[in-house]
């Protein structure tokens, strides 16, 4: 997952201002590297971390039009909320909401991953090979939002036992299966009396390969 932001202001040249030797620092550091974290002026600036946020700094040359919040970084579960500050007077940019075009949960990634390696598979599969609860992957809207992004695309559908028929995803854009129509209640029938011959059927064979067994002659030793 990328940490830095996806959105980005324009740089203005930052007025003239009498400020502290820390501030400058600040500045120079924003001037020589835009788009830097507040952990990273720290570092480049040589700024303890506290003393960043807690002494104002960033506050104080914000007002004074010297920086200004150049985009945003993900955190660890996909949402922005690291503000990536510039040099310059320009507008901060506004803080990007997540939504299904641009989520990047943990999740998605290792799903994606799953159905890189051993696609196409339902929801089902998906989420034991990327070690997650199917329940997480179908109520998350994991592998709705991976198709919206076009990483994955629904290559057909497979009819379950029991609930309604699970997509089969598989990797990339591509068109969207058609989802088959319901089984009428004859076939659904004719289905369960298929089912049930088969069941008999694996049954009786396995009774008489048994009596099979059983009756043959024993030869002398």
């Amino acid at each position: 997952m990328n940490p830095r932001a996806t959105r980005a202001c324009s740089h203005a040249i930052a007025p003239a201002l009498s400020v502290s030797r820390a501030a400058q620092r600040i500045v120079e550091a924003l001037r020589r590297s835009p788009g830097l974290s507040k952990e990273e002026i720290a570092e480049r600036a040589f700024v303890g971390v506290a003393t960043l946020s807690g002494g104002g700094y960033l506050k104080t040359l914000k007002e004074a039009g010297l920086i200004h919040v150049s985009g945003w970084a993900r955190n660890a579960s996909g949402g922005f909320t690291t503000p990536l500050y510039s040099a310059g007077a320009s507008a901060d940019c506004d803080r990007p909401q997540v939504t299904a075009q641009n989520r990047a949960a943990p999740g998605m990634q290792r799903l994606l991953e799953a159905i890189r390696q051993a696609g196409p598979l339902d929801y089902r599969e998906a989420a034991a090979l990327a070690g997650l609860s199917p329940n997480t992957v179908k109520n998350a809207g994991y592998l709705d939002m991976l198709v919206t992004q076009g990483k994955l695309h629904v290559s057909g559908w497979r009819r379950a036992r029991k609930g309604p028929m699970r997509a089969v995803y598989a990797l990339g854009p591509g068109e969207t299966a058609p989802k088959p129509a319901p089984l009428s209640g004859a076939e659904k029938s004719r289905s369960h009396r298929w089912r049930r011959a088969a069941v008999a059927g694996a049954s009786s064979l396995a009774m008489q390969m048994r009596m099979a067994a059983g009756s043959r002659p024993r030869i002398p030793g």
